[in-house]
């Protein structure tokens, strides 16, 4: 039999990664590194597509053609504290968001990612002007506006005889024509938070 040396690598590797004397400090200055890592190249090589091809290093549209990473990295550059970055997301996404487009997208995806995205960033925003009065001056509630916009057209996908949605939804025109009724119940369990 034929040893699997990658198994023994990867196991090795984890075995000493929980053994490395991990303190606090530590571990808060990896976990930046690693975000900004993947968010400064984002931005650099694939800003405004969706998501960065790693081998590639160049942008790609995988979801909706929405600028996904940025939208899901809201509430990252809050827990990090840059309000300087955020904020030049936030106006960024609140001049050039536009769900108006004869694209098919994944409801679940979607609703997790960019709705959700969208509403957390909204309240972050909202939470951090009441209690830093002169910090993000002009945001003006864009990010909600842009959530109601999405959520309108994700609700087509719900009008089944359960409840429970459609797999996909056309942004523009609704559910698309011979759409499949087969659907995850544990998926149809996530929307309660961004529809709830």
């Amino acid at each position: 039999l034929k040893r699997d040396t990658s198994f023994s690598f990867v196991s090795t590797f984890y075995l000493r990664l929980l053994h490395y004397p991990w303190t606090p400090k530590k571990l808060i200055a990896c976990v930046r590194s690693m975000f900004y890592h993947g968010y400064d190249n984002y931005i650099h090589h694939a800003f405004p597509k969706d998501e960065l091809n790693p081998i590639s290093c160049s942008g790609v549209e995988t979801l909706g053609g929405y600028t996904l990473t940025l939208v899901d990295s809201l509430d990252s550059l809050v827990v990090f504290g840059n309000w300087t970055e955020f904020a030049r997301a936030t106006n960024w996404l609140e001049a050039n968001l536009n769900f108006d487009k004869d694209v098919n997208v994944s409801v679940f995806e979607t609703n997790i990612r960019v709705l959700g995205g969208l509403l957390s960033g909204h309240l972050l925003a909202k939470e951090e002007q009441t209690r830093t009065p002169n910090r993000l001056k002009n945001y003006r509630g864009g990010l909600l506006n842009l959530a109601l916009d999405l959520g309108s057209r994700l609700l087509p996908a719900f009008q089944t005889p359960t409840g429970i949605p459609y797999g996909t939804v056309n942004l523009r025109s609704g559910v698309p024509p011979n759409e499949t009724t087969i659907t995850s119940t544990a998926g149809a369990g996530t929307y309660s938070l961004e529809f709830g």
